[in-house]
């Protein structure tokens, strides 16, 4: 018995030894093991890392019993160390979960793994801590090494909207000003009406309608009207008879009071001529206007007989319009006006008001654009709001242009366009804020408006709420304007470079769509499109410069790295910890172009 219980702990020592033993081995002989990462350097692509680690021991290497532990583990430069899952690695014999690997040839495990890319990644270092048991013994490994770096490149989005009118905006984001509705010549017209008697067309200034005030002055005021403006459009004399005559003489009737109203209208305006030139001391003959007369008999007035019904308060109205309606021609009509005056008083104090002429001056103040753009400094309120945001447009100082629809907002505060263009401006001064909030207050006065839409989606791409920016430009490309170049750039942050493509497809030179190309790997098309930019800033150079490393051409690397950093001394530190150009980090020529 006492020999069995010798012969129990000599097999227990010996496991225990043994098992120690494996462990040590697998320590001893861990450089024998490789990791890897793939890719490496590590990239961001829709806001995320995914990445691919493996590892492969050599025959002979991973005990049967044993268990392995990995913890990757993102460590940036800046401090910041983020721990990915766990992976679990065991050997052919042990229990528990994970990948195995046989004793006898060895094999390797992979891990897919994904964490949300930090900006501080871009300069990072990606290991992991390596603990193995077996039975109750414990061993600890060297860190291992995956790989560093992050290439960020995706993440070089660059949202800097154009500012311009709807039709005549540039290729890409673009921040749209409201139509000013100026187009160079704004009509004002001014109307007066001279009634006359049935079956009459001569002036009788006697009848109660051309003595009431209200048309007596504005009769009066056609002539003064005149001189307001430094031009006459036109004269329009329009006539009417009321519909209870005969058709052929009240179209006569018609035509003979347009006729005699111009002639009274002509008579006047020779006499406000004559006394214009008495108190300027001039000639008559040298301010008298040329004026294009149009004269239009409409007849018989039966829309405005039936309108005028429908607005009394005839009690029976709605009978009087059914039974009128449903005659069959005009005759019938007719007579049955007659019946109704008859048995309705009111039908008779109607149709005076459709016996009339009407007269129509219409004059223009066609301001030259030095004579408004001086108004909407000095007098604004003398200007219409058409005008005012005109004016706007004729400078390209932005404060000016500010400070011009801030006034509109002040003087026009219910319509939504001068909130909807100081949104643009304050947002293109950076001003996000504010322009946050004027945009609101103009979605408030005219919501589902495209324009509007659209500059809340561009604000909201400066703000970094690309779903908020989404929202408004799918709302924005309903109501009628055009998002595809917008959403494609949503596509772009969200990793989906082919739908990017489709929806970019009518974009020829523009900065994102060369970014969406590089990232597709189509780096010929990606090249071509930033050769075609004009004026290229210190983005176009830089990416250029990207293209270089991926193609292994160091020369345009180089060169246009060194263009990059001219314009912007950014770039510098940027290229310098960039992981695009991570072999080319020692090179003296890499070196220069970035001091």
């Amino acid at each position: 018995m006492k020999t069995t219980r010798i012969f129990a702990m000599l097999l227990l020592s010996a496991a225990i030894v043994f098992s120690g033993c494996g462990l040590k081995k697998m320590v001893k002989k861990q450089s024998q093991v490789t990791y890897s990462v793939n890719p490496n350097p590590l990239e961001t692509h829709g806001g995320k890392m995914t990445m691919e680690i493996k590892g492969t021991y050599p025959a002979k290497y991973f005990h049967k019993k044993a268990n392995l532990t990995i913890v990757p583990e993102i460590k940036a430069e800046d401090g910041t160390t983020v721990k990915l899952n766990p992976i679990y690695v065991k050997g052919q014999k042990a229990t528990g979960e994970g990948q195995t690997i046989a004793y006898k040839t060895g094999g390797s495990f992979t891990s897919t793994q994904t964490v949300a890319y930090q900006p501080a990644f871009a300069t990072s270092t990606l290991t992991g801590q390596a603990q193995a048991t077996l039975g109750s013994k414990e061993a600890g490994f060297d860190e291992i090494y995956f790989g560093d770096g992050t290439i960020a490149t995706s993440e070089r989005i660059v949202n800097k909207p154009g500012l311009g009118y709807k039709d005549k905006v540039s290729e890409g984001t673009n921040f749209i000003l409201s139509d000013h509705g100026y187009n160079g010549q704004e009509i004002a017209t001014a109307t007066g009406m001279i009634y006359y008697e049935l079956n009459k067309d001569n002036l009788n200034w006697s009848l109660d309608l051309n003595k009431k005030d209200e048309n007596k002055q504005a009769l009066a005021g056609l002539t003064e009207f005149t001189g307001k403006y430094p031009e006459i459009v036109g004269v329009e004399v329009i006539g009417w008879a009321s519909p209870e005559g005969e058709l052929n003489r009240n179209q006569e009737l018609s035509s003979n009071r347009s006729k005699t109203a111009q002639k009274w209208f002509e008579g006047e305006y020779d006499k406000y001529v004559k006394k214009v030139a008495k108190e300027q001391k001039v000639k008559a003959a040298d301010i008298k206007k040329d004026i294009k007369y149009t004269t239009d008999d409409k007849g018989e007035d039966w829309d405005g007989f039936l309108a005028a019904v429908a607005a009394s308060n005839i009690k029976d109205k709605d009978q009087i319009l059914n039974v009128i309606r449903s005659q069959a021609d005009r005759d019938q009509k007719q007579q049955q006006i007659r019946n109704m005056i008859a048995i309705y008083n009111e039908i008779d104090d109607i149709l005076p008001n459709l016996r009339r002429a009407i007269i129509k001056v219409n004059c223009t103040d066609a301001k030259s654009d030095a004579r408004i753009a001086e108004l909407s400094g000095k007098h604004p309120d003398s200007l219409s709001l058409n005008e005012l945001l005109y004016s706007a447009s004729l400078t390209e100082d932005l404060n000016q242009k500010g400070a011009i629809y801030a006034t509109a907002i002040s003087l026009y505060p219910e319509d939504w366009r001068a909130y909807n263009d100081l949104a643009c401006i304050k947002a293109s001064q950076n001003d996000i804020d504010a322009a946050r909030n004027l945009i609101d207050k103009a979605n408030s006065i005219s919501p589902n408006n495209g324009v509007i839409l659209n500059n809340l989606g561009v604000i909201c791409l400066l703000k970094g709420d690309y779903e908020g920016a989404k929202i408004a430009f799918d709302a924005s490309e309903k109501a009628g304007v055009s998002q595809s170049y917008n959403m494609g750039v949503i596509d772009m942050k969200n990793g989906d470079y082919a739908a990017a493509s489709s929806k970019m497809s009518n974009t020829k030179c523009t900065y994102n769509l060369a970014l969406n190309q590089l990232l597709s790997k189509d780096y010929a098309a990606a090249k071509s499109t930033l050769n075609c930019i004009n004026n290229k800033g210190a983005a176009e150079y830089y990416l250029l410069a990207i293209v270089g490393a991926r193609t292994n051409t160091p020369n345009e690397i180089y060169t246009n790295l060194k263009s990059a950093c001219q314009l912007d001394a950014s770039y510098k530190l940027q290229a310098s910890k960039d992981a695009e150009f991570k072999k080319y980090k020692d090179n003296a020529e890499f070196q220069a172009a970035i001091q």
